[in-house]
């Protein structure tokens, strides 16, 4: 074998040395680095768009059961079964929630302008006439009396607190009628994402799922215990504090109270306060139908609100959650008022959620990592 030949004048070619493990290290670390940075940018695109595309979710994983069943009606036929998903969205959810919005908001508009009136003319009272509700009016003034507080203390308070309130109600309504092309943009974003889920999402969420760096059964699994809180917490509590909510707007508009959708709407969120539940809403009203000489009414309201709006608590609510993992209510409710505070409106849902998937990778690591059984 020849022996390479020097010539002269050159240097000889420096030796190459193998990486170290601390130079791999460090060039890991500047990949992942790297990697890092192209991926947050990749995910700032998106949240300009989080909203729309936030609704659009929630909506997929609500009535994705009834658009299986439209692609079965189609003979699976997936975009067809999307755009009537889509169609029915707007026609069944969308306009009725801006309709909803454009009442409560008059209505708040109304009941506030009512109070502001009165107190100008100053023929507001904290306590009511005596010929007209004796009883209320006997069993306000001894409270007054047992409390030794002027009327003049308490109308300040209650104007200050009508005053605030109104203010509240009145800025969440206008704020979603202030930009309407704004509304109109995001709108569209929504419904063009919730057909692409609908008709790609499964897809998608596999594609997601092999992403995730477990075994295939650890990914399966926790599939399926974020199916179920999921379905426990759209299905079990959401859906059934509409109903309840739609419930209390029917009794109070047949009895004539006034604002029946603002106090419906109250009702429905109080269904999600531990152990108090609607009866925050209709305890008061009855007490205040009877205490006004309302007999009639008072039993209405009452017996309805018994047999009627609190047993969807005991009947439907089980049924529709069917056995799977449940959130206490306790954590419900704080998921609901942290949604709120954090996301808006869109939080009323978001909130519930986000709470379900924490739950399911704290399932995970019980029955994965400690080895116990699931939780019933």
């Amino acid at each position: 074998m020849k022996e390479p030949i020097e010539t002269p004048g050159m240097d000889p070619a420096p030796p190459v040395h193998a990486p170290t493990s601390q130079n791999k290290w460090v060039v890991a670390l500047l990949v992942a680095g790297l990697a890092g940075i192209i991926l947050a940018f990749g995910l700032s695109l998106f949240l300009p768009f989080f909203e729309p595309i936030a609704w659009a979710i929630i909506l997929t994983l609500f009535f994705y059961p009834a658009y299986q069943w439209l692609k079965k009606i189609f003979r699976g036929s997936e975009a067809i079964a999307s755009l009537c998903m889509c169609i029915m969205i707007i026609a069944f959810i969308i306009i009725p929630v801006f309709a909803l919005l454009g009442s409560l908001t008059s209505e708040v508009i109304r009941v506030y302008t009512q109070v502001q009136d009165h107190l100008q003319q100053g023929d507001f009272t904290v306590v009511p006439d005596k010929t007209k509700y004796p009883l209320l009016n006997r069993g306000i003034t001894r409270t007054l009396q047992a409390l030794k507080t002027h009327e003049e203390s308490v109308r300040s308070t209650l104007t200050d607190l009508s005053k605030r309130m109104g203010e509240f109600f009145i800025k969440q309504g206008t704020v979603v009628f202030k930009n309407v092309a704004d509304i109109i943009f995001k709108g569209a974003l929504m419904l063009v994402t919730l057909y692409y889920l609908f008709r790609d999402g499964h897809e998608m969420l596999v594609s997601f799922m092999d992403l995730i760096p477990l075994p295939k059964n650890d990914v399966e699994r926790l599939g399926s215990i974020t199916s179920d809180v999921l379905s426990a917490t759209l299905y079990g509590n959401i859906l059934t504090a509409f109903i309840q909510g739609g419930l209390g707007v029917f009794i109070l508009w047949m009895l004539d109270f006034s604002a029946p959708v603002l106090w419906g709407i109250i009702m429905g969120l109080a269904t999600f306060i531990p152990m108090v539940g609607t009866a925050l809403v209709w305890i008061p009203a009855t007490v205040y139908l009877f205490v006004a000489g309302e007999y009639l009414k008072g039993a209405i309201l009452l017996t309805f609100s018994i047999l009627v709006i609190s047993q969807i608590d005991y009947f439907l609510r089980p049924y529709l959650i069917s056995g799977k993992t449940q959130l206490h209510s306790l954590f419900l409710f704080f998921s609901i008022l942290g949604g709120l505070n954090v996301f808006g409106l869109l939080g009323l849902v978001l909130g519930p959620i986000l709470l379900a998937l924490c739950m399911s990778i704290l399932e995970l690591y019980r029955q994965n990592l400690l080895g116990r059984p699931a939780s019933q």
